[in-house]
């Protein structure tokens, strides 16, 4: 089958429209991975009482501009801790790039067979989200 110039023309065009933008926004940008970490709770699991498991947080900038991260706070309950990149464990405000990503370590250890709750709250000069906020939840078991 052989297709008229005409045809070319038309699937050419439709094709190119489809393209959109694909520059990235020029104000910074906060994404993250998730808004919530569970640790093994969509899998119906937790942790055992008095032992520790660990989940990351990704985050990254998305926009051409600088993404300034001023402050990551834990609220909740104590039996999670978090493990900072340096800049912000020394208080002071984490620069990311387009492009470039960072991880909040999470750690969880029940000291009770039960569910534990708390948040993160992000702070940044992200256009999209300068306060974002991830739930962070658990279970401990009894061995």
């Amino acid at each position: 089958m052989r297709l008229s110039p005409l045809w070319l023309s038309v699937i050419f065009f439709a094709l190119a429209g489809c393209g959109g933008n694909d520059d990235p926004p020029v104000e910074p940008q906060l994404f993250v991975d998730r808004d919530s970490i569970g640790f093994g709770q969509e899998y119906g699991t937790g942790a055992y009482v008095n032992q520790q498991i660990s989940e990351s947080l990704y985050i990254e900038n998305t926009g051409q501009q600088t993404l300034e991260i001023t402050e990551v706070t834990k609220s909740g309950a104590s039996q999670f801790t978090m493990t900072l990149p340096p800049e912000l464990a020394k208080g002071e405000p984490m620069r990311l790039e387009y492009g470039k990503r960072a991880f909040i370590q999470v750690d969880f250890k029940p000291t009770q067979a039960k569910k534990f709750e708390g948040k993160l709250l992000i702070k940044s000069n992200a256009a999209n989200a300068p306060e974002k906020e991830i739930a962070i939840s658990g279970v401990g078991y009894n061995p």
